[in-house]
């Protein structure tokens, strides 16, 4: 004698720029210091096709996408919030948006600890990277606009761990949801 009524989401078009790092270092800001090779301290990221050639500790993981592309490379930070990737972009009012990333651990011990922040507030749970090296693995949340029409979107480690914490960020997306 129950009515139950199901909606799904469907996300529509991706309005994140350069969010497959195929055009480099461009699109998007960092509290981490942009440091071409080689790699010598925590709070640095690069922007490449093979991890090993910026440090030569870090497993030579091929990207999310195709194996051979862009992706960011990050030495974590010892500093929690510290934003990692950041990107502003224009949003609809009371409107659902997904957030997504795929997330690969570089150097096994002390893995990634991620979390978004949309407009300075954390969002999601805190997402931890696999204990192996060079496993992809989608993080992902859900937002509502409310009044705003920008979202200054970033994503923080909150591992402080100086030892290992080291990984790589592609596909970067965030999308309007579409009720179905």
């Amino acid at each position: 004698t129950t009515t139950y009524t199901v909606s799904g989401y469907q996300p529509l078009q991706n309005i994140i720029v350069n969010g497959d790092f195929s055009q480099g270092n461009t699109g998007f800001t960092s509290g981490y210091a942009y440091t071409p090779p080689p790699n010598t301290a925590e709070g640095q990221y690069w922007v490449s096709t093979n991890a090993q050639s910026w440090n030569g500790g870090m497993a030579a993981c091929g990207d999310h996408t195709t194996g051979t592309g862009n992706m960011l490379l990050v030495n974590g930070s010892t500093s929690a919030n510290v934003s990692i990737w950041c990107q502003t972009v224009a949003v609809t009012p009371n409107t659902n948006y997904a957030f997504s990333t795929w997330l690969a651990t570089l150097t096994a011990s002390n893995p990634a600890q991620l979390q978004f922040s949309i407009n300075g507030i954390l969002i999601g749970n805190i997402f931890t990277a696999s204990p192996t090296n060079c496993i992809w693995q989608q993080f992902y949340a859900t937002w509502n606009s409310g009044a705003s029409t920008t979202a200054d979107i970033c994503v923080v480690n909150q591992n402080t761990v100086a030892s290992g914490n080291d990984f790589a960020l592609d596909d970067i997306s965030f999308s309007p949801l579409c009720q179905t």
